[in-house]
């Protein structure tokens, strides 16, 4: 079994079906392992209207979700949730790609 054989097993397994959007046009769908980033407490940023919880995810997903970096807003919908992918990163082993690492920031519903 390759690497990335490997990791869709897990994702099988612990994963959760998600959507990938760019500029509000579906790229693709497939599974994903979301897992909240506990290294700091939950942040409250400043907005004209007072103060805003931002929330922050890990994204561990499978190879053949379209992640790969290009301009325009992308969105990870995990059932009623949107996340706003700040940062993509493919995880390789030599030139094949495991799975893809992002930071995802949970969207208001507002927003979504």
């Amino acid at each position: 079994m390759s690497f990335a054989g490997a990791f869709r097993a897990i994702a099988a397994r612990y994963g959760q079906e998600v959507s990938l959007y760019r500029d509000g046009k579906l790229l693709g769908e497939g599974r994903a392992v979301l897992r909240p980033i506990l290294d700091k407490e939950r942040q409250y940023l400043p907005t004209d209207l007072g103060v805003r919880r931002q929330e922050q995810m890990l994204c561990l997903g499978e190879d053949t979700l379209p992640f790969a970096p290009a301009r325009g807003e992308t969105v990870l919908r995990q059932g009623e949730d949107a996340y706003d992918v700040e940062n993509v990163r493919p995880v390789q082993a030599g030139d094949q790609v495991i799975y893809w690492r992002a930071v995802l920031t949970r969207r208001d519903r507002e927003e979504a």
